[in-house]
């Protein structure tokens, strides 16, 4: 994901932030804001740490008081997104189908950047500069996936995730179709947003996959 609009854990019932932290929150906002338009402007390998500092108006030395790599600027918001995903999940009703609530946990994280279309798209195009290997950063990571089955089983009244394969299917197969949606998007100049399409992916899995294709359209065998 692109970054938070705040990057903190401070929630809005919580006391003020005090004036520093709060000076703190906002140049790490404008050190990221300025790192995607580089990427997206320049691509990914092509932007140095320097550049970003002297974009900002601060030394590297400031810059890595802030920010611990280039990279975490990409991926930074992405990786806090994941623990993020898991608490969605503890909220939600225990009435509620599993599926549901697993879709409904995955798409409270992608719906806090349907209004920042900009930010989105940049994120987007510096992703798309970036090595193969931090386009892949998954929607969940294997430490954060297996508490997700664990909360998932613990619904199915199995306090073992070992003791349902269901869990662990219900929860890679929601992963694996957000996943896809994403490095579609990202592949794809697409008009549809993240949100959308994750939202669309999780139907096809939780509401089964495409009608019925005709006979006309179905391939026929040569065995």
């Amino acid at each position: 994901m692109p970054a938070d609009h705040q990057q903190s854990d401070h929630d809005e019932g919580d006391a003020p932030l005090p004036l520093r932290e709060r000076q703190r929150i906002a140049l790490r906002t404008e050190i990221q804001q300025a790192a995607l338009r580089l990427f997206a402007a320049h691509g990914y390998d092509n932007v140095t740490t320097e550049a970003i500092a002297e974009q900002v108006g601060i030394s590297p030395s400031t810059f890595f008081r802030h920010v611990p790599s280039k990279e975490y600027l990409l991926l930074g918001a992405a990786h806090r997104g994941r623990a993020k995903i898991v608490a969605n999940f503890h909220a939600r009703p225990a009435t509620e189908a599993i599926t549901e609530s697993i879709a409904a946990a995955i798409l409270a994280r992608t719906a806090q950047f349907v209004d920042d279309d900009e930010t989105l798209e940049l994120w987007r195009r510096a992703m798309a500069s970036a090595p193969a290997e931090l386009r892949r950063a998954s929607v969940l990571n294997r430490e954060d996936c297996d508490e997700l089955i664990s909360a998932v089983a613990r619904r199915l009244d199995n306090a073992d995730a070992g003791a349902d394969i269901r869990a662990g299917v219900l929860v890679r197969a929601a992963v694996a179709a957000v996943e896809y949606a994403y490095e579609w998007w990202l592949t794809y100049d697409q008009s549809e947003s993240l949100h959308a399409l994750t939202d669309r992916a999780l139907e096809l899995v939780i509401h089964g996959l495409a009608a019925p294709v005709s006979p006309a359209r179905r391939r026929t065998s040569t065995m």
